[in-house]
């Protein structure tokens, strides 16, 4: 049972004062050489923005074999929560001897020694990275990491020690160009870097750790350094809080979990964190996800032995139980180790360990991603947009916050905003079977109250929860005053707020919710609102607001997820850090796994059969009948290649632009009287990647279909060639993309087309524009070089009753040498194709049946400059053909619009005009 209350504003106004506003401003860290990663003593800042850094451990030479596996791994961790990967990387793999490739490393692409390829696939994902190169790294791995002729090596190791110093510094040099050409700062993922591992600090091993870190800086890394110690973090070694050799960021690590039994939570790392690195964030750098095991250490021999973990020990209850602790204790950068543990290969393991390193993890050794993984999902989703708990201070714990005593509820609040979070398990953490009823006691912006006001809070067993009060969700800004029902996740849509809550099966919720007015709850859709639920969707509407609760058990939410439709530009699939072309496709990143896959060999269209290429790319045959088309063509380059050949088919007055690897070509265009062109666009220096992927993009307008006086009506449009000119290379993949909505109402399908805009429904009326960048489409914006932005603007033409006004647009030529294309959209129909070039048209009719005469009308632009020298238009106004007396009474017209649509569409991140 979800219990809503909703509390207006009469009641907002009595207890004003309830909660303290102080805001406690902290000092903004940085190494001093960038500040694309910055720190205060509650969080990171990436890109300026609180991240709470939630990582999976995942280390590269333990998946041998295909590295292609690697984008499945990372697939996995991002779908369900994560937003990080932490890996080692082991010199011995590297380095089999101290001169290996001249002293370069094996780093050979296309295996499992290829970091480039791993750290590339992490960034497609979507993944932030912790790179950890040591140079010795534990892991039970051989040596700990050190190649076997490091033994040989005089005197001692991980010392000061010169002939040691001489053996690591080739490798670390090379991992550390690695790391330093991909961290964020240079457009990569890798946010933090880490020197050494779990090591100690003594006037011999000081040298060696300084020597680490200004091999590090005399190599190019700007982000942070941390250093991963032992026993919980306690002992502080090269903590920058305290004397001594440092790193900018000090983390401990804790392995809690018995090995044969449940123990208790440590309460250690909040205390630890404030002893030893009070101005550094509250960072676990390695948290068990399991546990290793050795040779015998499992009496039953059965599976991997592994089970143990994965199946009881460190289960999802464990994750419920001893992360949210970690949480409760305001750990903001949480790394669970293994993930992924994958397999000690050949002769990769060391002696205490077996071939199997499952590790328990929640992706097991044979990359099934296990129960574990549903609980780490919840706790990310509800993670990455409750960005206020990153912010909040540690007020109080203990049993005394609710009317059991058997409970233990940590207490944490944010000071400026007044968001608190209330983390409440069972006092021993170890009950398996314990059933306890109760009420708890939270301070809110109206005062002390005592929830659920009706009912009680059930813990069963092994259950933690997170209980919000004064949280402020969506574009609305929202505020629940509290909620005994957990929160997955919230988005807006559209103008509409989404929010997730959900409780175990069998329990109850209540949530309030304060609202200016006095809402209109609509509960027709959820018959079963004060009854045990699965999942009841509630609308709820007070003045401008509009929001929707989504409420379910716990069983349905675990099947449940919220993935990141990826922009594109360089950190566009990464959640809510972004910096995207108006044109994403363009970019190499983009993932264009959604679009059709042209993989067609045979056509009808015999008449005009392809020209070249061993692909038949007729968008026809694909289901594309209209409007602007992509195509992204994929290949793998020998470093031979010097062109591309491509010959385009578009139809009168048509044309197109092409990119390779995100660079600009050119761009081809026919005439009233020419409706095909063949072009060869030569690769630009330094712009091919050998032995990696490269793609080549093309955006083509469609000028439709001919009438069967030409070619008899059988004329196909699309690429009607293809060739790479240079080595022996082919296109491997072609993806094409036209227009999204094809099963639409009113404007039907051959409205739209291909462009990332109309894709998302931008130029439908009510589309979220808000977090948009103002601009204009004339002289001094439009767009700056080859590309497209796209505009949206609203009138309200007021017409009084018995007065017929037709209306029309009117743009002003440019300069003919402009060749640039614009689209017209009025209230989400396309009403006009302008093209600068070519003419004749500058007059375009709103068409009565369209236009609003009482009503907002939307009018959007699409503006496609096929020069690299830009375009804008001169000069955009309404006029009138006059206004006339008549009977007729005419009424708006309201189509569909964007929420009406949404669900048809790719849900759209903010993109950075071109």
């Amino acid at each position: 049972m979800l219990l809503l209350k909703f509390l207006n504003f009469l009641l907002g106004i009595l207890a004003c004062s309830a909660i303290s506003r102080d805001t406690f401003l902290y000092r903004r860290n940085s190494t001093g050489l960038t500040n694309t990663v910055t720190w205060d003593p509650h969080s990171l800042f990436l890109q300026g923005q609180r991240v709470f850094i939630l990582s999976a451990e995942i280390h590269p030479w333990r998946l041998p074999g295909n590295p292609d596996l690697w984008a499945d791994i990372f697939q996995k961790v991002k779908a369900n929560g994560f937003n990080t990967v932490s890996f080692y990387v082991n010199w011995a793999v590297h380095f089999p001897t101290p001169t290996t490739n001249n002293s370069q490393g094996d780093f050979q692409p296309g295996t499992y020694r290829d970091i480039q390829r791993f750290i590339d696939e992490a960034k497609k994902a979507g993944l932030w990275m912790v790179a950890r190169p040591g140079p010795y790294i534990n892991a039970e791995t051989t040596g700990g990491g050190f190649p076997g002729w490091v033994g040989n090596v005089a005197g001692s190791l991980r010392t000061n020690n010169a002939n040691y110093a001489q053996a690591w510094t080739p490798y670390m040099t090379a991992i550390a160009k690695i790391i330093a050409k991909n961290q964020i700062s240079n457009g990569g993922p890798i946010i933090l870097v880490q020197a050494e591992n779990e090591f100690s600090a003594s006037a011999n091993n000081n040298p060696y750790m300084q020597a680490i870190i200004d091999l590090y800086r005399q190599n190019g890394i700007v982000i942070p350094i941390i250093h991963n110690d032992q026993h919980a973090g306690q002992a502080g070694n090269f903590s920058p809080d305290l004397p001594g050799t440092h790193v900018d960021i000090y983390c401990g690590d804790s392995y809690p979990q018995g090995a044969n039994s449940w123990a208790q939570v440590q309460s250690i790392y909040y205390s630890a964190h404030k002893a030893v690195a009070p101005n550094n964030p509250l960072c676990l750098a390695e948290f068990g996800g399991g546990f290793l095991l050795g040779w015998g250490a499992v009496a039953t021999r059965s599976g991997t032995g592994y089970e143990k973990y994965s199946n009881d020990l460190t289960d999802a209850s464990f994750e419920n139980i001893f992360y949210k602790e970690n949480y409760a204790q305001t750990a903001t950068i949480l790394n669970i180790y293994m993930l992924f543990g994958g397999t000690n290969w050949g002769q990769t393991l060391e002696p205490t360990v077996y071939s199997s390193y499952d590790y328990g993890g929640g992706i097991n050794e044979n990359r099934v991603a296990g129960p574990k993984m549903n609980e780490m999902r919840l706790q990310g989703l509800f993670l990455r947009v409750s960005r206020d708990l990153l912010a909040a201070n540690l007020l109080a714990n203990g049993t005394n916050y609710t009317t059991s005593t058997l409970i233990h509820t940590a207490e944490l609040r944010n000071p400026t905003t007044g968001a608190a979070f209330y983390f409440s398990r069972h006092d021993a953490s170890t009950w398996v079977t314990a059933l306890t009823t109760t009420q708890l006691k939270v301070t809110t912006s109206l005062g002390a109250l005592t929830i659920p006001t009706t009912g009680s809070l059930t813990f069963n067993g092994r259950e933690s929860k997170i209980i919000v009060t004064d949280y402020v969700f969506g574009a609305s800004n929202t505020r629940i005053l509290y909620s005994t029902a957990e929160i997955m996740t919230w988005t807006s849509i559209g103008g509409v707020d989404y929010i997730i809550l959900y409780a175990p099966s069998g329990q109850t919720g209540e949530t309030a919710i304060r609202f200016a007015s006095t809402p209109v709850v609509t509960t027709t859709n959820a018959p079963n609102l004060s009854q045990k639920f699965w999942i009841t969707i509630v609308p709820i509407t007070s003045g401008g607001v509009s929001i929707v609760l989504i409420l379910m058990d716990k069983a349905t939410a675990n099947k449940w997820n919220a993935p990141i439709i990826s922009g594109s530009g360089n950190f566009g699939q990464f959640f809510s850090v972004g910096t995207n072309t108006s044109l994403p496709e363009i970019d190499p990143a983009f993932d264009d796994s959604s679009f059709v896959t042209a993989d067609l060999t045979t056509t009808n269209y015999t008449n005009l059969p392809p020209l070249a290429g061993n692909r038949v790319l007729y968008s026809q045959q694909y289901g594309f009948y209209g409007g602007n088309l992509i195509f992204r063509g994929h290949f793998n380059a020998t470093g031979q290649e010097t062109a591309i050949t491509t010959t385009v088919q578009y139809g009168f007055a048509g044309g197109y632009s092409a990119w390779f690897n995100g660079v600009f070509l050119g761009s081809s265009q026919g005439s009233p009287t020419v409706s095909m062109t063949t072009d060869t666009w030569k690769i630009p220096s330094g712009s091919l990647r050998t032995g990696k992927d490269n793609v080549f993009v093309i955006i083509q307008d469609h000028m439709g279909i001919v009438e069967t006086s030409t070619n008899g009506g059988k004329e196909p449009r699309g690429i009607r060639g293809f060739a790479i000119v240079g080595g022996n290379s082919v296109f491997n993949l072609w993806k094409l993309q036209g227009n999204q909505a094809r099963d639409l109402r009113d404007s039907g399908y051959l409205n739209e087309g291909g462009l990332y805009a109309e894709r998302v429904g931008a130029h439908l009326p009510g589309f979220p524009d808000s977090s948009w960048a103002s601009g204009s489409p004339l002289i001094g914006g439009g767009v700056a070089g080859a590309g497209v932005n796209f505009y949206r603007t609203t009138f309200n033409l007021n017409v009084p009753d018995g007065v017929d006004m037709p209306v029309r647009l009117s743009i002003t030529p440019s300069a003919i040498t402009s060749n640039f294309r614009v689209q017209i959209y009025l209230n989400g129909w396309q009403v006009g194709k302008y093209i600068n070039n070519i003419g004749p048209q500058t007059l375009f009719v709103l068409p009565a049946g369209i236009l609003r005469r009482k009503s907002v009308n939307t009018l959007a632009l699409s503006i496609w400059s096929l020069d690299g020298t830009g375009a804008s238009l001169a000069g955009l106004q309404l006029v009138s053909d006059g206004t006339f007396g008549t009977s007729l009474a005419i009424t708006d017209y309201v189509s569909p619009d964007f929420t009406d649509q949404q669900h048809l569409r790719p849900v759209a991140q903010v993109i950075k005009p071109m």
